[in-house]
């Protein structure tokens, strides 16, 4: 299915292909859509995050309690590659 896009669009996909970023003309758009995607789906998550805030649902933390959240989310990450690892 044909895409037209805008000259400079497409001789921006043309220098990028020539540079070996990409193999094709489609193999750069669906490049570009998929970060179209991913930027959609991050705003949707700040969103989100936005109304926990405005409703309220967050957790204060001091210096202290915030380093032990850190070293709890740091232990949990590690638990996770290693059972990664071990696959």
């Amino acid at each position: 299915m044909p895409v037209d896009i805008s000259p400079e669009n497409e001789q921006f996909i043309q220098q990028q292909i020539k540079a070996g970023a990409f193999r094709t003309r489609t193999d750069a758009i669906d490049a570009g859509v998929e970060l179209l995607r991913r930027r959609t789906e991050l705003l949707d998550r700040i969103d989100c995050g936005r109304r926990q805030l405005d409703q309220g649902d967050y957790h204060e933390y001091d210096d202290r309690s915030l380093q032990q959240r850190f070293e709890q989310l740091n232990h949990r990450a590690h638990g996770v590659m290693h059972v990664q690892e071990e696959r």
